[in-house]
């Protein structure tokens, strides 16, 4: 039986997800902040994930069964300002890894970090002027609570793979942009916030 247009309008209401309100929220290290990229951010993506199947013949058919799963990495790209502080942040994240003086490669739990991706409702942001801090998370320039976020994933143990070349030519009005990649352990969601902000920043990246 069709919906009613009545129906409709009713699971409409709420409104529509809109895919130019977002916010990415990623960790402060040492000696950068991350305050600048979380406003500069122009597009990224939420995560997909695939269950990974075998075939089992269970009797006298073949079926399809779990066996784990798979991510692809997240892409995001930001635009860059004349200080260069996107591209600094993301050289400095990466030199954590592979050390590009002493060559050394740092063991996994020293440079990955969680990073937060959010869809916001309408009408979220409240430009307020301020940042602060919760310990390495920064907070800046605007309030959201938790009824203003639709969607919430968190990229556990992240870490820039990839930090795209910067190309130059001579046409008028050309703006920069840095492009990176992340890869991650695995994603978690939840619909809307996580009630507490404070404490619940405080606990997903302590």
């Amino acid at each position: 039986m069709a919906a009613s247009i009545e129906s409709l309008k009713g699971e409409i209401r709420q409104g529509i997800a809109m895919n130019n309100l977002f916010r990415v929220l990623l960790p402060n290290l040492p000696g950068a902040s991350s305050r600048q990229l979380n406003l500069l951010c122009k597009t990224t993506s939420m995560p997909g994930r695939q269950i990974m199947t075998t075939e089992r013949r269970i009797g006298l058919q073949m079926q399809k069964v779990a066996n784990g799963y798979a991510v692809d990495d997240v892409s995001m790209t930001f635009h860059s300002l004349n200080d260069y502080g996107v591209k600094n942040y993301f050289d400095n994240w990466m030199n954590m890894a592979v050390n590009n003086e002493t060559l050394e490669v740092n063991y996994k739990k020293e440079y990955t970090h969680d990073v937060i991706i959010q869809q916001l409702r309408k009408d979220a942001l409240v430009d307020l002027g301020f940042n602060f801090n919760i310990g390495p998370f920064n907070i800046a320039g605007d309030i959201i609570t938790p009824d203003q976020i639709a969607y919430t994933c968190v990229l556990q143990d992240a870490f820039p793979t990839t930090v795209s070349a910067q190309e130059f030519n001579n046409e008028q009005g050309g703006t920069s942009e840095t492009t990176v990649q992340l890869s991650y352990t695995n994603w978690n969601s939840r619909s809307g916030g996580f009630g507490d902000i404070a404490s619940n920043i405080t606990r997903l990246f302590s």
